[in-house]
């Protein structure tokens, strides 16, 4: 992991250095397309000065880089292979970056707080690194250490967000839903870099998923934790991005308690776990799932839930028509606007067979993201009567990246089976608290 200097905090100063670096790609596109002689474009260096760019900038830019990397097949495989290394090879900062400022969250106190402090990083991501560490007791720890000046580095990227969101305006979508979404990833990324907060959803996941011996969540050392230091139980694991290594049992054990998991978060949590990009993610060999990085969860709203919940059953049912209720119950239609028609049938003839009851979901047989990708022409055409879902943003995200993973375990579930057994409980409960209190009454404590 190649150590680097602390990433500009300047909005100005990260505008240049995303342009450099997109003026570096974009030269090294020309260059090949006009040397004689090249008849394909050779996409590994284009990877790597994407990689290098967005690893060297940290925070939200860094995080989208990160979030594309579960779009394979999609793109060329070496710009995948360089942003799926984001996961867990971002550019770390030499500890003595950090160091000051752990010291100044401890009183002077870090090591008479810890026996021992390694100085390599175990991983870096978007907003910080984590050093593996032993207490005065010898227990094998982790410490996620803030990089210095991330908030300022997050507030950059934002104000620069907002700068493009006029752009939306293009497509016709009304500026009081781009506030939303803007307000949305907003509220994201001040409660990633909110370590108590994180500490807070740890625990809470720890102990509605007590009973599950096949879900490992680590502990917090909560008196070892500071503002921008957050101390877990070092919970080893083998990468999910390494999962096609393991045995096919495995594998399957593996998909099963990933889809039982994200069920069991929506319809009896009522949270999501809502950033489950492989590096969040590690298997053993018993066929364990190991979840870190609690920094990212999102509280189910009861009317969103029921809007998914019509949506599936569409999908289920024999009409395609039937999609508008659940788009108008997400809020994703324009008032006044004609419904999309043509594009509910298109979505409708590809989920529909996945969804019926007894029917097995083989992930990487269906390639459903290949087929969805025939969509876009549709998609573009109904942007004038589609608009962005306030509040789904996040859940998006995070069905998105379980699709990815099931895709990653070559999963072949019941899918439709068994989201019917987790609804029909949901509905029977919401219906002895109200439509309001469905997530929290009975269900919720689970």
């Amino acid at each position: 992991m190649s150590r680097r200097t602390l990433p500009s905090a300047s909005a100005l100063g990260r505008f240049l250095q995303l342009g450099g670096a997109g003026a570096r790609i974009a030269g090294n596109l020309l260059l090949q397309r006009i040397t004689p002689g090249k008849t394909q474009v050779d996409w590994a260096p284009v990877g790597a000065l994407l990689g290098d760019a967005l690893g060297q900038m940290k925070g939200p830019v860094l995080k989208l880089g990160q979030q594309a990397s579960q779009w394979q097949d999609l793109l060329p495989e070496p710009i995948s292979a360089a942003l799926a290394r984001l996961q867990n090879q971002v550019p770390a900062l030499p500890f003595a970056a950090l160091e000051a400022n752990l010291q100044r969250q401890c009183a002077g106190r870090a090591y008479e707080l810890f026996a021992k402090i390694e100085p390599l990083p175990a991983a870096a991501a978007s907003l910080g690194q984590v050093h593996r560490a032993r207490d005065a007791q010898g227990r094998a720890l982790i410490m996620k250490v803030q990089y210095p000046g991330i908030r300022a580095i997050c507030e950059a990227d934002l104000r620069q967000l907002r700068r493009l969101m006029p752009l939306g305006r293009l497509f016709g979508t009304p500026p009081a839903r781009l506030e939303a979404v803007y307000n949305e990833l907003q509220r994201a990324v001040a409660e990633e870099l909110d370590y108590e907060a994180e500490r807070a959803n740890l625990q809470v996941f720890r102990e509605h998923f007590a009973d599950w011996p096949a879900i490992r969540i680590p502990f917090a050392a909560s008196e070892l934790c500071r503002p921008g230091v957050l101390v877990l139980e070092d919970l080893p694991g083998h990468a999910m991005a390494e999962v096609g290594q393991a045995p096919a049992e495995v594998r399957q054990r593996l998909a099963e308690m990933l889809c039982l998991w994200l069920v069991e978060q929506a319809f009896g949590l009522g949270r999501l776990h809502a950033d489950p990009h492989p590096g969040n993610l590690a298997w053993t060999d018993a066929g364990e799932l190991v979840v870190y990085d609690f920094g990212s969860v999102l509280k189910l709203e009861p009317r969103l839930l029921a809007g998914y919940v019509q949506i599936f059953d569409a999908l289920r049912g024999p009409s395609a028509e039937a999609l508008e209720q659940g788009f108008q119950a997400l809020g994703g239609r324009q008032p006044g606007s004609a419904p999309p028609h043509g594009l509910y049938q298109r979505i409708h003839q590809l989920l529909h067979p996945l969804l019926q009851p007894g029917v097995m979901w083989d992930f990487r047989a269906a390639a459903l993201h290949q087929r969805v990708a025939e969509l876009v022409p549709l998609l573009l055409s109904a942007l004038g009567s589609l608009q962005p879902a306030c509040g789904t943003l996040l859940i998006n995200r995070t069905l998105e990246g379980h699709y990815w993973n099931l895709y990653r375990l070559g999963a072949v579930l019941p899918i439709a089976d068994l989201l019917d057994r987790h609804i029909e409980r949901w509905r029977r409960e919401v219906s002895q608290v109200g439509p309001e209190g469905g997530l929290s009454g009975p269900m919720a404590s689970r």
